[in-house]
């Protein structure tokens, strides 16, 4: 039944270490997951790396159950996925395919492939009820926000023709969004609005249309029908820009008015994102990204709430080193006296002034953008800036791959075999407890982009400066997250708080093309995937996050059609994460008596105290013994339930990455 929810379960066997991939073209979504040792997304990718990590996850030695809640599209492509429009040939009289699979065998040593034992369809009576409930915070309590961006996935409504949509009507994608969102207990919409600076979907009329910014349309009018849905449903909105200046006729962007220190044409290889870039030191460039808050933002706030809005400029606001840039920092940074670029090359010092300058023109551009919607009325509004452009997430230092594991023993002899030594080099192996101690990951996050050749990356991704945003409202940017050890560290996160919250997004590797024969030919059409733990694990890495540093806001970056293969452990840990307040927390040392259950306190004049309990561990923690620091009857902040306390303690039983929230009232 076309719009229909549904339900598609598939039975594996938990028994050894398999990597998956789902493939549901009945909503054109791909899911991978992975167990035991398996690293799930490809080991050596074909274009970025994948940043691999192997965890030994324990085995159940049972079977489990993979889990997609979707609603049925109108029509669907045969066998695998579609870039973009064309034809999908198969209507719900025909059935949908449903696809699993996995990538060679060098792509995830450890694995022994996919296992089945049944494939079960189930229709959704009343989805109502299987929305995710929510806690309701006191008023004047500040929210957590949980949020995700799809990549690649608009295709499915991009075609002009109805037999080449998988929905007949366009907005029925956004409103099964909706569904998903409550479903998952997912409390704010994020959409991008700019996709490597090109307009998505909003109408660019009011400050001169295609002049200004090139938009469709057809498709013109999607934003404000979008933002009607989901303000209708309940949601904040978070929009999302890779802004590189607008992009039309007559506009800032194909001016490309930040240019390279060594070269004229490009800072890097990558042609789609040298068509256009802006200069964050430029005066016009807030102006122009203003406008297009005047179009997407200020022109429906008073018909939805607006969280803030989100920027990822994909390498396209680099540093800049033309004429007249190099006028701006003789003026505001050296006494008047010009620079040339060959100075700067040739003054290690000089140089390193002028990055300095250059980020303190950024913190201006985006206190800017903070100060322009609060001009506007919108006063609680933030400034999410991701500067990390690829999908994988941050590396860290060096060219040499690397796997995080906690078994270095077993993969260390097998990283020096033939298979696994792209371009003759040594794997560097570390366990996610190194990475921590070593510093390694904080020093990737604060990093330029890597260089080679004779091109400008670094010039291109310039670091992250989270230190700068410490004591600046309203504006912070985004820790980025994916394995455990990217959430090892507490000094990551701690670096990258700010007044307005701590954000972390989760990237992931994409895994482009990785479906291919041995000639290298598609076998499912355009092929990407993301992966996930499989099982509770799913949100091992959210939970050890907020143990080491208590995010209050998390996003997702998709390269596809977000879904879940496990949405019992997402639903259950984002209830209870959105059940915490949006206030710095402390945490509790010895306040369980299992040392890897991590005890949070939020402690409140006027509405009690809030624990967030997280069980760290890739184990089961029975009968855990949690010292209260406060008296007041004590529940469950999520189902309201009373929890028995026993001479100030309660006692609690723990899945594995479990973020339990209690609130103890005030007395």
């Amino acid at each position: 039944r076309p719009g229909g929810a549904y339900v598609v379960v598939v039975d594996y066997p938990e028994d050894v270490s398999r990597s998956a991939v789902v493939i549901n073209t009945g909503n054109e979504t791909a899911l991978g997951f992975s167990t035991g040792l398996a690293v799930g997304d490809a080991l050596h990718a074909k274009y970025v790396d994948s940043l691999c990590e192997s965890l030994d996850l324990p085995l159940s030695g049972e079977w489990r159950q993979w889990t997609h809640y979707f609603r049925l599209h109108d029509r669907f492509p045969t066998l695998g996925l579609r870039r973009g429009a064309p034809p999908r040939d198969l209507t719900a009289e025909d059935g949908f395919d449903l696809t699993i699979g996995t990538f060679g065998a060098e792509q995830d040593p450890f694995s022994e492939g996919p296992a089945v034992a049944r494939i079960a369809l189930y229709e959704v009576i009343d989805a109502d009820q299987l929305a995710q409930p929510l806690a309701t915070l006191p008023e004047g309590v500040p929210h957590r926000r949980v949020f995700w961006r799809e990549e690649m996935a608009d295709g499915t409504i991009e075609g002009a023709e109805e037999g080449n949509r998988g929905l007949v009507n366009v907005i029925d994608w956004y409103r099964n969004k909706a569904d998903l969102m409550r479903f998952l207990g997912f409390n704010t919409y994020s959409k991008d609005l700019l996709e490597f600076g090109a307009c998505q979907h909003w109408d660019s009329a009011l400050h001169g249309g295609n002049a200004w910014v090139h938009h469709d349309g057809r498709m013109k009018g999607l934003w404000a029908e979008i933002v009607g849905v989901m303000s209708a449903a309940g949601f904040e909105i978070l929009p999302y820009y890779e802004y590189a200046g607008s992009r039309g006729d007559d506009s800032l962007g194909y001016q490309r008015r930040a240019k390279p220190l060594t070269r004229d044409d490009a800072y890097t290889h990558i042609g789609w994102i040298e068509n256009a870039n802006a200069d964050v030191t430029d005066p016009e460039t807030l102006v122009d990204f203003v406008k297009m808050l005047d179009c997407t933002v200020f022109a429906f706030q008073d018909e939805a709430k607006f969280a803030g809005v989100w920027l990822r400029p994909r390498s396209q606001l680099p540093v800049g080193f033309g004429d007249t840039t190099r006028a701006r920092f003789a003026a505001e940074a050296n006494d008047g006296t010009a620079v040339t670029r060959e100075q700067l090359q040739a003054d290690a010092a000089l140089y390193d002034r002028y990055l300095r300058w250059w980020e303190g023109k950024r913190q201006e551009f985006l206190v800017g953008v903070r100060d322009a919607l609060a001009a506007r009325g919108l006063s609680d509004a933030f400034v999410l800036w991701t500067g990390e452009p690829g999908e994988p997430g941050v590396s860290m230092e060096g060219w040499e791959p690397r796997l995080i594991t906690d078994r270095p023993d077993l993969w260390t002899p097998l990283l020096t075999a033939p298979p696994h030594k792209p371009q003759g080099r040594d794997y560097v192996i570390n366990t996610p407890t190194e990475v921590a101690e070593q510093g390694l990951y904080l020093a990737g996050l604060t990093a330029t982009g890597k260089n080679w050749g004779d091109w400008e990356v670094h010039h291109a991704r310039p670091a992250d400066d989270p230190q700068n945003y410490q004591a600046t409202p309203g504006v912070m940017m985004s820790h980025a997250f994916n394995r455990l050890y990217t959430v090892s560290d507490p000094r990551t996160m701690d670096l990258f708080r700010s007044p307005a919250g701590l954000t972390l997004v989760r990237h992931n590797a994409l895994n482009e093309h990785m479906m291919n024969d041995a000639a290298d030919a598609e076998l499912l059409d355009y092929f990407v995937c993301d992966f996930e733990l499989a099982g509770p694990y799913c949100m091992l890495a959210e939970a050890v996050a907020v143990a080491n540093g208590d995010p209050t806001n998390l996003g997702y970056l998709r390269g596809i059609n977000y879904g879940r293969g496990f949405p019992q452990y997402v639903r259950d840990f984002n209830a209870n994460f959105l059940a915490l307040p949006a206030l710095p927390s402390e945490r509790l040392a010895g306040a369980a008596d299992d040392t890897e259950v991590i005890v949070r306190q939020i402690a409140t004049a006027d509405h009690g105290t809030w624990l967030a309990v997280v069980n760290t561990s890739l184990h089961p923690a029975a009968s855990v013994r949690v010292t209260l620091p406060a008296g007041g009857a004590v529940t469950e902040a999520v189902s309201g339930e009373p929890v028995a306390v026993t001479d100030g303690t309660v006692s609690l039983d723990l899945r594995p990455a479990q973020l339990l929230t209690l609130r103890i009232a005030t007395q």
